[in-house]
């Protein structure tokens, strides 16, 4: 089970974005109990503010014992591996 908070990475994309836990539903199915997550990505190519949506067999945990700190690093790996165009470069 999955909660409001927690770190996780979708597994239906391309490469790991790690994402955040805003909000989770819990409702039971046959086989025991499922989830729809909404999730806010912290880093990849979606505009501030997007917010993905995921059924919980869809995600993966990230590592335990990610923190604050652990996402600022990532954050700031992310954003080093994302180099602006020198000015007065050609498109």
């Amino acid at each position: 089970m999955y909660h409001t908070g927690d770190f996780v990475y979708p597994t239906d994309l391309p490469r790991r974005f790690l994402c955040r836990v805003t909000e989770e539903e819990s409702f039971r199915v046959e086989t025991g109990t499922a989830q729809i997550l909404k999730l806010a990505p912290l880093e990849g190519p979606w505009p501030e503010g997007t917010l993905l949506v995921r059924p919980d067999v869809w995600v993966r945990a990230a590592r335990r014992g990610c923190t604050s700190a652990g996402l600022r690093a990532a954050r700031s790996e992310a954003a080093r591996s994302v180099r602006p165009k020198a000015r007065g470069a050609a498109a």
